[in-house]
């Protein structure tokens, strides 16, 4: 069983590894601090600003509703129809999204012989993993421009959201 870390011993540790008070207890015991600092410094990094999970302050919602809504921008996710069959090339069609604040982007599944998603490279939102002639939706709440990728394929199967006002 190990001990339990006490958070005010591992700081004033690290303390005085930083300071460079850590002479005298030899490499072992150098060790020890050098192990006690990386932790103090890994714990610290975990404080930053926790990703929000209030849908209306998100940059963009995946969902169902509003798939049959006029004017959504549709999207299909197939294998490349400028290449023959059997070379696997898969694409968004189109590759480059334009839509307005609040426009529904659905993704529908073109392809039969596998799954596809549309996340957005920094993880902000992406749709469900969609079986063939299944749909989802992106919403966007936030103006800008958002690269996404299939999370199936990677980026050899990406494009471009752009979000207008």
């Amino acid at each position: 069983m190990r001990p339990r870390i006490d958070a005010a011993a591992l700081e004033s540790a690290a303390r005085r590894c930083a300071e460079g008070q850590a002479t005298g207890i030899g490499w072992r015991g150098l060790g020890h601090y050098a192990v006690i600092g990386l932790l103090a410094v890994s714990l610290g990094a975990c404080g930053g600003t926790p990703r929000q999970s209030n849908p209306t302050a998100a940059v963009c919602t995946e969902s169902k509703d509003g798939l049959d809504i006029p004017g959504a921008v549709a999207v299909d996710m197939e294998n490349n129809p400028a290449l023959p069959d059997f070379v696997a090339s898969r694409i968004y069609a189109p590759t480059d999204i334009a839509a307005r604040i609040g426009q529904p982007i659905v993704f529908r599944n073109a392809d039969p012989d596998e799954q596809h998603t549309a996340e957005l490279d920094d993880g902000a939102c992406g749709t469900d993993y969609l079986d063939f002639d299944k749909r989802d939706s992106l919403v966007f709440n936030v103006a800008g421009t958002y690269p996404f990728y299939c999370l199936v394929h990677g980026t050899t199967m990406a494009g471009t959201i752009t979000i207008r006002p």
